[in-house]
């Protein structure tokens, strides 16, 4: 399913947390590559289901690309899988930034019951729809496909979700409170909303924001030996909480 872009703000500042956000082509600093080379398509071992297949284009910008904390979130989310089968039953499932659409594929060929919504700026939109039918979940299967403009009202996914997942989301300052105010937005007060982050150390500025609204804890369930591996490329994987 693929969700219809909505209008977007005009307006360029940073600070209002109804603005747009930035362009694409300011969120495309200049990364190391950290998993297989740009090529027309690459595979992605999760296990538990079959290799995820993806299609990459740096041409929109970073995000056109498989990071490896999207990697680390789609290991960890069938891992755990396998040791709680029913922890995904049903759930409406939200992530943010998907880019390629690696995670939000990687969900719901894990859990066939759940509702995910992968979510990206307009121009990843195609990419995250083509990845999606390269993994035969086309239109009207249980992924679905579309904008969320961090920072702007929710209106063409779930306002609420149970699960929210967010990969390599911080490196881009001016985005910052955007980003916070999406998900206060989707894991309001009083709702147990299960929040799963994965990062690169970097940015320390975008913790202090977060702070005032979230707690969070180091994810230490994953299968034996992974944290140790990933947490050499500078990974964290985290679990994010509101506060009331």
């Amino acid at each position: 399913m693929t969700i219809q872009p909505r209008s977007r703000s005009n307006s360029g500042s940073s600070d209002d947390s109804n603005a747009a956000f930035p362009s694409f082509e300011a969120l495309a600093p200049t990364r190391e590559f950290t998993t297989t080379p740009l090529t027309a398509e690459n595979r992605v071992v999760v296990k538990g289901i079959p290799d995820v297949r993806l299609k990459v284009d740096a041409g929109p910008g970073c995000g056109g690309i498989a990071w490896l904390s999207g990697e680390v979130m789609s290991r960890y989310l069938a891992y755990r899988h396998r040791l709680e089968p029913h922890h995904l039953v049903g759930k409406t499932i939200v992530e943010l930034g998907s880019g390629t659409g690696l995670v939000g594929i990687a969900t719901a060929m894990l859990e066939p019951t759940a509702e995910v919504w992968a979510t990206d700026q307009d121009c990843l939109v195609d990419l995250m729809q083509a990845n999606a039918d390269l993994n035969l979940l086309p239109v009207g299967s249980n992924l679905h496909i579309g904008e969320l403009s961090w920072g702007e009202p929710i209106t063409h996914v779930p306002a609420a979700a149970d699960v929210v997942l967010a990969a390599d989301c911080v490196y881009f300052e001016p985005a910052f409170p955007l980003l916070v105010q999406t998900l206060c937005d989707l894991a309001p007060v009083g709702k147990d909303t299960e929040i799963l982050f994965a990062w690169k150390k970097r940015r320390k500025r975008f913790w202090a924001m977060l702070k005032k609204h979230f707690d969070w804890e180091v994810v230490m369930d994953d299968e034996p030996g992974a944290r140790e591996v990933y947490t050499r490329e500078g990974i964290n994987l985290l679990r994010l909480h509101r506060r009331r």
